[in-house]
């Protein structure tokens, strides 16, 4: 079950990058392991998701359609994950504040001093 996965990871990356060698640096693997987790998974589905030519890497049809269930799947196990560790995860992401100067000045600074100091 972990194999197939981290072969939709594979198959993911490699169609948001573009190509096996892409998709193999982003995610510290050799193109031969990249292409040998999506043709474990071509095998394992027992249909081609990418077309492949020397010059080009391409989503079949087939290919299309998975790439969304794909990148659900991953979506629903990340949520999974996130629930089942609950308050114990830290807070991650970007936080945007716009306003005026003197607002961030008397507010906003000594309370973000607070807020990353808890983070550590």
């Amino acid at each position: 079950m972990l194999d197939r996965f981290h072969a939709i990871q594979v198959f993911v990356k490699v169609a948001e990058c573009g190509g096996f060698a892409a998709a193999g640096r982003e995610l510290t693997m050799s193109p031969p392991a990249v292409t040998r987790a999506i043709s474990m998974l071509e095998d394992r589905m027992g249909t081609r998701l990418f077309v492949r030519t020397t010059r080009s890497v391409r989503l079949t049809e087939s290919g299309e359609r998975f790439l969304q269930d794909g990148r659900r799947i991953l979506q629903e196990l990340e949520a999974a994950e996130e629930a089942a560790v609950g308050s114990h995860a830290a807070p991650r992401g970007e936080i945007r504040i716009t306003g005026p100067v003197l607002f961030g000045r008397m507010l906003v600074t000594p309370t973000w001093a607070i807020f990353s100091t808890g983070l550590r």
